[in-house]
């Protein structure tokens, strides 16, 4: 078998219910923004502290030049990345192939030149439901970046969601 037969391989797919999803969709979003408040964080904290070492700036002005940047950034970042999460969708579904995600028509690639999957696991998050979480790390000049894909494992889709983790 070629590369090009395996970049297609679909391993599974999972349909949901327009409830399920939308409930997936605000847990999802309430991980999302999270992530996305300790990145700003992030971002304010060293970018006052760099600005304050390399430019000699106080710490007000720090903060002030930062903060627009602390709230744009994560900001832009969820808008274009998760844009397969949005509520009422119909027909649900999930397809998982061997290097992407297909998530409602959203293509979320998982492997190419400088992108592979770091890890990939089973977790519980509120109101008892089981995402497969794909830990996806791709390679910059400034060195690797991480960033988490969950998706809604079906009740009746433990076993397979458990051979996927064993096929990646």
């Amino acid at each position: 078998m070629n590369k090009k037969e395996l970049d297609f391989r679909l391993i599974a797919e999972w349909k949901y219910s327009i409830k399920e999803w939308n409930e997936f969709v605000v847990i999802e979003k309430e991980n999302k923004k999270e992530d996305s408040v300790y990145f700003g964080i992030g971002i304010l904290t060293l970018g006052t502290v760099m600005l304050m070492i390399l430019r000699k700036t106080n710490l007000l002005t720090g903060v002030l030049f930062t903060i627009s940047f602390a709230i744009l950034i994560p900001w832009l970042r969820f808008k274009f990345s998760y844009k397969h999460l949005k509520k009422g969708v119909k027909n649900p579904s999930v397809k998982i192939y061997s290097d992407h995600l297909l998530i409602n028509s959203h293509k979320i690639k998982l492997y190419g030149n400088k992108k592979r999957v770091k890890s990939l696991k089973i977790i519980k998050s509120k109101n008892n439901l089981n995402l497969l979480e794909f830990d996806v790390q791709w390679i910059t000049s400034k060195g690797p970046i991480n960033d988490e894909f969950r998706i809604l494992i079906p009740n009746d889709k433990m076993i397979e969601a458990e051979k996927i983790i064993a096929t990646f």
